[in-house]
């Protein structure tokens, strides 16, 4: 008889966490800032001690390090109030790039909306390429330079006009609705808009980047222009691409999440980071792997496992796990997608394994051009 080793993934087991301490959600929500800016990784779980309250939860080996933040920003809290409301409000920051295309205000606009429900702040930026240069010679320079500089100031000038009337047509959208609790600001840059990403990234410090997805008509090389992918591959800020054929006239909150997964580790900390962020919009998350091929014992191990992991630190949620086998990957998801009447869709980015099929062009133009819904990447290993 043949006998197959199963092995269970095990998420941090090497860790020990230990509860700094329990909090209402925004307290919680800025301490668990705090810390990671200082480098450490911390867990937010529902408290069993205080009622609707989270547990800060911290490696042991960090407990020193982070109960001294801690201490300082719960005694900040109470002497500095607006100080620390404003510390608050930096990590509820969206960044939004803009290119001025229908797909990028798109975008701008499905970030208001989120904006709406989290309290965030908006930045949206555009970079521009000098159109002018583009044929340059430098070595006409001198016989050149007076048409060449005033054709550098009328490209900036558009730009900028475009970037301030999308602002204010977002500003009317908010009085008109009574949204409370939203800003928005913008940046213009000269350069490549990937670079422009990372460097205003670098210093915003968002903790979301909205983002439009180019046309059909351009589609050649997957869901993802390369400005979007190197968002993504740039750094640990999650990225929400939002589809050419995505209605936003019929905009709903994100109450039903896909996740797909793939047992790594790093999806670990992805759904962490997704149901801290999906918790305002008290949505329902659904964890799913698809089983295409191995043993279905393996997988069926894994997501017990995974299962067990949100019956233990996330009782509080509203997660679903499952398989879904199915010869066809795409097939499979979309129907998934239809029949749960899916949101967003959220995976990990990673070098290698089932994810990476959704940077191709079979599965993102049939499961997000058709059903029309935002992916939501988070960086992986």
């Amino acid at each position: 008889m043949h006998t197959e080793s199963v092995t269970i993934h095990s998420y941090m087991k090497d860790a020990t966490f230990i509860t700094l301490g329990s909090h209402r959600y925004s307290r919680a929500l800025l301490i668990k800032a705090s810390l990671e800016t200082a480098s450490i990784n911390c867990l937010m779980t529902p408290s069993d001690s205080l009622l609707n309250g989270i547990d800060i939860r911290v490696n042991a080996t960090d407990l020193t390090q982070a109960k001294k933040i801690h201490d300082e920003v719960v005694e900040a809290f109470g002497a500095g109030k607006q100080k620390t409301v404003n510390i608050l409000r930096s990590v509820r920051r969206i960044l939004v790039p803009v290119d001025f295309s229908p797909e990028s205000r798109k975008a701008a606009f499905y970030a208001l909306r989120l904006a709406q429900t989290l309290k965030a702040d908006i930045r949206l930026i555009n970079a521009w390429f000098p159109a002018a240069a583009e044929n340059f010679s430098w070595g006409d320079m001198y016989a050149f330079q007076p048409d060449f500089e005033e054709q550098l100031k009328e490209t900036e000038d558009t730009a900028l006009k475009q970037l301030t009337d999308l602002q204010q047509e977002m500003f009317a959208l908010i009085k008109d609705e009574h949204i409370h609790g939203v800003d928005i600001d913008v940046d213009l840059l000269r350069g490549s808009p990937s670079d422009a990403i990372s460097a205003v990234a670098h210093h915003y410090k968002p903790g979301l980047i909205v983002m439009g997805t180019k046309g059909r008509h351009r589609f050649a090389r997957g869901f993802f222009g390369s400005t979007t992918a190197r968002a993504i591959e740039r750094g640990k800020i999650p990225v929400l691409a939002i589809p050419p054929s995505y209605d936003e006239t019929h905009f709903r909150s994100p109450v039903n999440i896909l996740y797909l997964t793939n047992f790594d580790q790093s999806d670990f900390e992805s759904l962490h980071k997704l149901l801290v962020f999906v918790r305002p919009f008290k949505a329902r998350v659904f964890c799913l792997h698809v089983h295409q091929k191995g043993s279905l014992t393996i997988d069926e191990a894994r997501m017990q496992e995974m299962r067990s992991l949100f019956d233990r630190e996330y009782s509080n949620y509203a997660v679903e796990c499952g398989l879904l086998q199915t010869d066809n990957i795409l097939e499979g998801v979309e129907d998934f997608v239809q029949s749960k009447q899916i949101d967003v869709m959220a995976v990990t980015a990673r070098r290698q394994g089932l994810i990476e099929q959704l940077f191709q062009p079979g599965l993102s133009q049939l499961v997000l051009f058709r059903t029309r819904i935002p992916l939501l990447v988070f960086g992986g290993v």
